[in-house]
């Protein structure tokens, strides 16, 4: 697999991007997320991507993060759910509120994707739910971090998307209204349904 390409951008737009390395020019298909991030036209880059092989195709994906790209793969691994249907997802929502639509099982807020209907939402949140879970796992701390679950959890969210601010908030929200203590997965999980219920 071709793990990054890293070159000059050629031409960009919201849904590709060429650039130029060692004097070949890659066309990268990104989501809009992505394209946000990029510099100008010919200025160099960095692009996370994936080479996605059909019989009579291939084509990259590029993405500006490991989350993005690890949500990528995860969506196309899915029964039903393609490409092109996997940036859609990732131009109409960010990791970390999918991630939470999700584990909560919100239905109504991946019904609201483009090309994401009541089955297909139902078969995501069937078919992801407990790998994206274990992504925010326990095992998943870093041995820097103290050993405090609420700064794990903070951290968790963070790693999700989470602005640290924000992911302060919902752990700190969560252990006020419980008034207990908790396990991380448990504080980890109220925390991203106090967040999806904000969505």
């Amino acid at each position: 697999m071709i793990a990054y390409i890293q070159g000059t951008i050629v031409e960009k737009s919201p849904t590709r991007v060429v650039l130029e390395s060692n004097g070949l020019g890659y066309e990268i298909h990104i989501p809009v997320p992505t394209y946000e991030k990029l510099p100008a036209v010919g200025d160099r880059a960095k692009l996370l991507t994936y080479l996605h092989v059909r019989e009579d195709l291939l084509q990259l994906y590029g993405f500006s993060s490991d989350e993005q790209r690890a949500l990528f793969l995860a969506l196309i691994s899915v029964s039903g759910i393609g490409p092109r249907i996997a940036l859609g997802v990732l131009s109409g929502i960010t990791v970390a509120d999918f991630t939470t639509a999700v584990i909560s099982e919100n239905l109504s807020l991946l019904t609201q994707i483009q090309g994401i209907g009541k089955k297909t939402a139902q078969r995501l949140v069937m078919e992801l739910k407990d790998k994206l879970q274990r992504r925010i796992d326990i095992s998943t701390t870093p041995s820097w971090l103290s050993h405090d679950t609420a700064e794990e959890a903070i951290h968790a969210l963070i790693s999700l998307g989470y602005r640290q601010s924000e992911a302060q908030r919902l752990v700190n929200q969560v252990l006020a209204a419980e008034q207990r203590t908790l396990s991380l997965e448990v504080l980890i999980k109220k925390a991203l349904q106090t967040g999806s219920a904000r969505i």
